[in-house]
């Protein structure tokens, strides 16, 4: 987004280049208000090749809050006269995932089902 960067900041400076992109947009307060919620990992799949921005919202934050957020990002990637990845002057792939769900790790249940009743059991049957 028109920054250069090591990668492991890559997320840091997502997020202040969406707060500067944003200051003369119509909803930017209600859009820096979730930004300041999130939590922002960078991170590259190499085998697809595409950089990846994977926002994560506590679970407080509803799914149109989220859906609010998105077409936001879109706006601003759109404005943008910059790509929001650039490689050697060549423009990259890139995604940005938002998520609010919480993590729930189900092999706790699965491994203990000895310990759980009965009814708790069928939720990890395959």
């Amino acid at each position: 987004m028109g920054v250069e960067t090591a990668i492991i900041a890559a997320g840091d400076i997502w997020k202040s280049r969406m707060f500067e992109l944003s200051s003369r947009k119509k909803d930017a307060p209600k859009f820096r208000e979730l930004l300041s919620q999130a939590n922002i990992r960078y991170y590259f799949d190499t085998i697809r090749e595409v950089h990846v921005f994977y926002v994560r919202f506590p679970s407080n934050v509803d799914l149109p809050e989220l859906e609010f957020f998105r077409d936001f990002i879109i706006k601003l990637e759109k404005s943008a006269k910059v790509p929001v990845i650039e490689f050697e002057n060549e423009a990259q792939t890139h995604t940005t995932i938002i998520s609010s769900d919480e993590e729930v790790d189900d092999h706790v249940g699965r491994n203990n089902w000895w310990e759980l009743g009965e009814d708790e059991v069928r939720k990890y049957a395959f």
